[in-house]
């Protein structure tokens, strides 16, 4: 995907989210555990303002702080400005401008995908705590799987460098083209090939499933992921990988 599809994703997805937001602040988000709505909606808010910032300035930035107290009227108000505030940073942007980013590429081009990607699994996961959530677009959900694996999971392997030992995963997905093998550790090393190869554990499954595996949004037997070889793995990743 581009940076113009990312952005009309990004549009799309914090719309839905803050729609689904609305009148729904107690409910609880099944997929985020000890969350409600208003615990989502404040910290994607956060995260859009600190993106906003990191995006205009090309350099780290620290979160900024929800208002104190508000009621939901107040805190939707609060997360639409940070919405626009990023929509505006990426709409200037130049996306091959070098910037401080935690994973590749080292330009702007990663916070247009980044935050496209967050915030359409934010929007799920609120659409969740009201019900069946919408079904993602499997192009934006192979882009997912894509970037999971090559952006979060080494950046949760860093964080927790001994939990793994060199086990591998195979996934493989069923409504268009990508596969993908990430190799883990030892010593905090990750290794993702887009290639088709045997691997310790193998999934089976469509985009949305293979990415929300991924994110610890539900079992591959919850999700209707076919699995085969070492069930032990998938367990594994529920418990290690925290993003």
């Amino acid at each position: 995907m581009e940076p113009e599809s990312h952005l009309s994703t990004l549009s799309a997805a914090a719309e839905a989210l803050l729609r689904s937001a609305d009148g729904a602040m107690d409910a609880s988000v099944p997929s985020c555990p000890d969350w409600d709505v208003a615990d989502l909606v404040t910290h994607v808010g956060l995260v859009w303002g600190w993106a906003a910032d990191i995006v205009t300035t090309k350099d780290g930035a620290t979160f900024g702080a929800p208002p104190e107290g508000p009621s939901e009227e107040q805190l939707l108000s609060w997360a639409r400005a940070q919405q626009g505030r990023l929509l505006d940073a990426l709409g200037a942007a130049d996306p091959d401008a070098e910037c401080w980013t935690f994973g590749e590429p080292r330009t702007a081009r990663f916070w247009f995908r980044r935050q496209a990607l967050e915030t359409v699994l934010h929007a799920w996961d609120a659409e969740s705590a009201l019900g069946t959530p919408s079904r993602i677009d499997p192009e934006v959900a192979a882009d997912g799987v894509d970037e999971h694996l090559t952006v979060m999971v080494p950046r949760s392997v860093r964080r927790s460098p001994g939990g793994w030992s060199g086990e591998s995963v195979h996934l493989h997905r069923t409504d268009g083209d990508g596969e993908w093998v990430v190799r883990l550790g030892p010593e905090g090393a990750v290794a993702t090939e887009r290639a088709h190869s045997k691997a310790d554990v193998a999934l089976r499954g469509d985009a949305e499933a293979l990415w929300l595996w991924c994110a610890n949004r539900g079992t591959a037997d919850g999700l209707g992921i076919e699995h085969f070889g070492d069930v032990q793995i998938l367990a594994k990743w529920a418990t290690e990988m925290v993003f």
